[in-house]
């Protein structure tokens, strides 16, 4: 993209958001709307104001001046493969062809083989220089000795026994024995391989050269398994682990000529984290113990205590859950066998730090509980010994440290929005507005700006579904805190009534009667937005058609009534503002009840 066509897109970007004024343009009406906001609002929207103003000069000079092209460099982002198998990742690099070469050093235990072109260097009484092909027999031919078979030989056996047959029968005459080229091999590489197919190799081709080449083992293939068949038998099993993890090449084999690499399917996965050296999900083999995954994921960090548990989760087959347990990192359970599935887990010093959660109301003891490894919010009820009698689970409110984080954001992401939507309202000439209108607006940007979430989310404590359903039994984290209220009997209106108001509840009366109960509607209501905050967190939105409805009316329920915001679709306000504004109800709700 050139320089012209870059500021032209931003150009029409900028109009569509801020219309086709400039700040140097601005009216004697924009600067009241401006003047009228507090002052960091002020700042703030005078700031963008001048950005995009500055961005318009280097739109204006770009279309003074001769278009530049701009090298923009390819970027290749390379996918990690965080789920895979350890090992997948090594094959990322490969080779994509295979260039013979006859500079390779070949190893005195190189079995000779059809095709392998032999040099024979003779000397002494007779002098000469011989290069011949091993036949399909096996058998080469050297001058005034004739045919001799060296099938199956190694090349340090074979230099041997030539080297008797010349000085027997060509008396005085010395011979010495080399590879003048090397036979080509064909492979077959089938099964989970990512490029499975018939490969032309070197002689020299070892499993692991040919894996290499090849593109490797595929998603779903094992490495720790790979078989050698030859002649339709199984002569060999490669491990890959052996390879990568200890530079070891003991089940590494050279090829012979039709000889099949078969990977089969992954059988078994074990999954290790935490303060592991290599933290990764793993395959093993069967009968593998903690001791040897731990080996293979490079032994435990420094940040490691020496009195530290390791975490074994396991899959229960008969009641398709987890159950956990603990093994020392000295200990002698580390004899453990592995099975498929395992989730192993070992904590940092920084994190065998004290982790509490905290239960508050109706529940028989309340109070501050520590957190074990594995902890679930059930584990937690019981031993708070249940809940009360008057205990009412759809009301409970549940907190979390991280969700306050991310509602935090949110505001804040929110708050610019509407700032941004302000700056649109006052560069957009089309759009008739009072000095005044913006005021709405910059009370909600405000208020997003310093309000401070909690940090609840929906959650389902209730004690027989959590028994009944694992899937609904999470896991608790230190900083959680679970308040239960007892059952509330009333039902909160809040917004755009004449009187905002607590109603007593009565399961015979609806949306529009508790609404009533608070005056009704005022003038400056949306009757199309209207929504209910349920005890548990949930917002639903009541569109006027349910009004009459018992719709989603519970106990300790909140009916939120927003501000119009029709005079402003012209910018979409509506849109942007309800979304928000639910998500203060819903944390006023929340605040409303821990403080009840």
């Amino acid at each position: 993209m050139n320089k012209l066509s870059l500021y032209a897109s931003l150009l029409i970007l900028m109009t569509a958001l801020f219309g086709s004024q400039t700040y140097s343009a601005i009216s004697e009406e924009q600067k009241k709307m401006i003047e009228s906001l507090p002052p960091d609002q002020r700042a703030s929207v005078l700031a963008q104001m001048e950005q995009a103003q500055q961005l318009q000069d280097k739109v204006d000079e770009a279309f003074e001046e001769d278009s530049t092209l701009i090298e923009r460099p390819e970027v290749k982002l390379e996918e990690e493969c965080r789920e895979c198998i350890y090992g997948y990742d090594f094959f990322k690099y490969s080779p994509s062809t295979f260039i013979q070469t006859n500079n390779t050093p070949v190893s005195a235990e190189y079995v000779l083989g059809p095709g392998d072109k032999i040099k024979l260097n003779l000397y002494g009484s007779t002098e000469v220089e011989v290069e011949t092909f091993i036949s399909r027999e096996g058998v080469i031919v050297i001058p005034k000795l004739g045919p001799i078979n060296i099938m199956g030989m190694s090349l340090n056996n074979a230099s041997e026994f030539l080297r008797n047959e010349v000085e027997q029968k060509l008396i005085g005459t010395n011979v010495s024995v080399s590879i003048a080229e090397l036979r080509s091999i064909s492979v077959y590489v089938l099964g989970e391989a990512y490029k499975p197919g018939k490969y032309t190799m070197s002689g020299l081709t070892n499993v692991s050269n040919a894996l290499f080449v090849t593109g490797g083992v595929n998603k779903t293939g094992s490495l720790r398994n790979i078989q050698i068949k030859r002649n339709n038998e199984v002569i060999a099993n490669y491990d890959f682990y052996d390879f990568i993890s200890n530079g070891s090449t003991k089940s590494d084999i050279n090829l012979q000529d039709g000889d099949v690499i078969y990977i089969p399917f992954i059988e078994n996965k074990v999954k290790v984290g935490g303060a592991f050296k290599r933290p990764h999900l793993y395959e093993f083999k069967e009968g593998e113990t903690l001791k040897e995954i731990i080996g293979l994921a490079g032994g435990f960090t420094s940040e490691v205590l020496p009195n530290a548990s390791i975490e074994v989760s396991s899959i229960d087959p008969q009641l398709f859950t987890r159950k956990l347990s603990y093994v020392g990192v000295d200990s002698d359970g580390l004899v453990l066998k592995i099975k498929n599935g395992d989730v192993i887990n070992v904590s940092s010093k920084a994190e065998m730090q004290p982790k509490t959660i905290k239960i508050t109301g109706e529940v028989v003891n309340p109070g501050e509980y520590s957190i074990l490894p594995g902890d679930t919010i059930l584990d937690i009820l019981t031993r708070a010994g249940g809940y009360t009698e008057s205990a009412y689970s759809k009301g409970a409110v549940y907190l979390r440290e991280f969700v306050a984080e991310q509602q935090k954001k949110g505001f804040e992401r929110s708050a610019d929005d509407l700032e941004k939507t302000m700056i649109a309202i006052i560069q957009n000439a089309s759009v008739e507005i009072s000095e005044f209108s913006l005021a709405p607006i910059s009370q909600l940007v405000t208020r997003l700006r310093t309000e401070e979430p909690l940090g609840r989310f929906v959650v389902d404590v209730n004690y027989l579904t959590l028994k009944t359903d694992p899937m609904k039994n999470f896991r608790v984290r230190s900083g959680d805190s679970l308040y239960i209220p007892n059952r509330p009997d009333s039902i909160s209106v809040v917004g755009e009534v004449l009187s905002a108001s607590t109603s007593s509840y009565n399961p015979e009366l609806n949306v529009s009667d508790y609404i009533d109960r608070s005056g009704g509607l005022n003038a400056s209501a949306d009757p199309r937005r209207i929504f209910v905050i349920l005890p548990d967190g949930q917002s639903t939105l009541i569109k006027r058609t349910f009004f009459r409805s018992r719709h989603n009316i519970l106990p300790g329920s909140t009916i939120v009534i927003p501000r119009d915001a029709r005079p402003l679709d012209a910018v979409n306000l509506t849109e942007i503002i309800t979304p928000i504004l639910a998500d203060l109800a819903t944390s006023a709700a929340a605040i409303a009840a821990i403080s009840d």
